[in-house]
């Protein structure tokens, strides 16, 4: 039986289309970029040569290693697995972010710009579906996120999906969460009725429960602010609700005074994925923390996981959250954690029969990780943890098992139209890499004091963009306010890697306003001048 995978993730609308079988192509350039290479199986020139290709270690292990609660909670064994699986590109994509299957095997994909698609197993795809909310302004921590069925989908055609966006004539932004049914000939969506909103809702994942209600979990993207903990905040929360949008009546905290009815468990930061476990049917779901500590949890009724009172992780800064607490009196622990982050996202546990070696193995792709793990489990105990897709130096946004068995993965690329569809099917052998590695093994080698030959060079210079010298004052200073502390006083690279002399400023730009990554959004922070002027700083800064 196929598993119903459900994800909820922002999208974008633009530009699909259908492509041949992959091609070997050379590293897309990120900012930052690089996947997470701590514990990678292999010699030290392949994990040498897979940082050649993709650009330096985005999360470098910095030796910050805080004591686990329990013998395996981190750090398992890293294998190699004997499984044979090809990858398959289905097509090439503009950013999705959400995706759930249909009854008949194609894919219904949601865009953060708030558009949805059909898409079949051979690549075609839709048009945009009719009266599909458009959202205004998509930022990070904003717009759509993703689809999910109703149980009794072939009856009634009723999907749920979520969105946290300021539409016309809203004064402020809001969460949505909403039910629709998609229409016989899938081309629109009909009946849409709004179960719950908020402005403190921010529903980036969701679930059916096997009772049939909806388990919403909105994010709390603070690094360490008091919204997972206050019981009046909906962030940092599960929600639990029916699926007319009533509260039930066994929800945990409905005598407690001042707790919002709607609140089924509290304490996280970011969860992109979660599923329900086929084998238990409880909540399984994968948390991003700020800098390393992301974690695995199984969320339980009325149980507080901590954040931001404890984590195995700190404030993107590097500071410690709450003294560097890993443990409080009350407070779940996650089943695993990862020091440093791969910022996960896509979670499933795989049933089918076409990958014998990972039956109820579980499965999480990452963002900064550009990798997908297995976690071999026994029960709730990671046994042993296998990392895949490294050397495509692709950000792995959505994993999804599909009808046919095969699975199926959404990337999360910058710029945005390097997004594939995934398929991994069956085959004899594992898979050599398909990229041809940028920098020969004898070759990787420092070439002088302090240069790292995992990381590339500075990009060319190129022309240096017009500015006036009161835009390069406002970037100044606004590149001391939120920059600097990452990045370098002067953009030679800190916490965060060197963008002196960078001349991709709408590039640059792009990632100030989206953030990528363990990188957050500054969009809220700073004016759009403000993000138009510190790539123009920035270009000027001294190599």
């Amino acid at each position: 039986m196929a598993l119903s995978i459900v994800l909820v993730l922002t999208a974008s609308t633009s530009g699909w289309s259908q492509q041949p079988p992959a091609q070997p192509r050379a590293a897309i350039p990120r900012f930052p970029p690089g996947p997470d290479f701590a514990g990678v199986a292999g010699s030290a020139a392949e994990r040498v040569r897979i940082a050649a290709l993709c650009g330096p270690n985005r999360n470098a292990d910095d030796g910050y290693a805080p004591a686990p609660a329990f013998p395996g909670q981190t750090k398992a064994p890293i294998v190699r697995g004997t499984q044979g699986y090809a990858v398959e590109t289905v097509a090439k994509i503009d950013r999705p972010w959400g995706m759930t299957f249909l009854p008949d095997g194609k894919m219904l994909v949601s865009f953060r710009n708030g558009g949805m698609r059909v898409v079949d197993r051979n690549g075609a795809v839709s048009d945009p579906l009719a009266n599909v909310p458009q959202m205004v302004q998509p930022r990070l921590g904003s717009g759509m996120y993703g689809v999910i069925l109703d149980k009794n989908f072939v009856r009634n055609r009723t999907i749920y999906f979520g969105y946290h966006t300021r539409l016309p004539g809203d004064a402020v932004a809001m969460g949505r969460i909403v039910s629709a049914k998609l229409s016989v000939d899938e081309k629109s969506l009909e009946d849409l009725k709004t179960l719950r909103e908020g402005a403190d809702i921010q529903p980036r994942a969701m679930v059916q429960g096997r009772d049939g209600t909806l388990l919403v979990l909105s994010a709390g993207l603070s690094d360490a602010g008091p919204e997972p903990q206050d019981m009046k905040s909906q962030f940092g929360k599960v929600l639990r609700i029916n699926t007319d949008g009533t509260i039930p009546k066994d929800n945990p905290f409905l005598s407690r005074p001042g707790a919002n009815p709607a609140i089924w468990a509290l304490g996280f930061r970011d969860v992109h994925s979660a599923v329900i476990h086929p084998q238990t049917g409880e909540l399984w779901v994968a948390e991003n923390e700020p800098k390393g500590g992301d974690e695995i949890n199984v969320m339980r009724k009325g149980k507080n996981y901590g954040f931001a009172q404890v984590s195995y992780g700190r404030q993107n800064s590097g500071a410690m959250i709450n003294g560097g607490k890993t443990a409080q009196e009350g407070i779940e622990q996650p089943l695993y954690y990862w020091n440093p982050s791969i910022a996960p996202s896509g979670l499933m546990v795989y049933t089918a029969a076409a990958f014998p070696g990972w039956k109820n193995n579980l499965f999480i792709g990452g963002l900064s990780g550009m990798q997908v793990t297995r976690l071999v489990m026994q029960g709730e105990k990671v046994v042993s943890e296998e990392k895949l897709l490294m050397d495509r130096c692709q950000r792995i946004k959505v994993i999804n098992q599909g009808p046919d068995g095969d699975i199926y993965i959404l990337t999360d690329q910058m710029p945005p139209d390097q997004n594939e569809i995934l398929r991994l099917v069956p085959a004899r052998t594992i898979p050599t890499p398909r990229v041809p590695l940028a920098v020969p093994v004898a070759s990787a080698t420092p070439t002088g004091p302090g240069q790292d030959p995992a990381t590339p060079a500075t990009p060319a210079p190129g022309a240096l963009p017009a500015a006036t010298p009161e835009e390069l004052a406002l970037g100044g200073a606004a590149f001391g306010r939120v920059c600097a502390a990452c990045h370098g006083a002067q953009g030679a690279g800190a916490i965060g890697p060197g963008i002196a002399a960078r001349t991709d400023t709408a590039f640059v730009a792009d990632i100030i306003r989206t953030g990528e990554g363990a990188m957050p959004s500054f969009a809220s922070a700073l004016s759009d001048a403000e993000i138009s002027a510190i790539p123009k700083y920035v270009s000027r800064l001294p190599r």
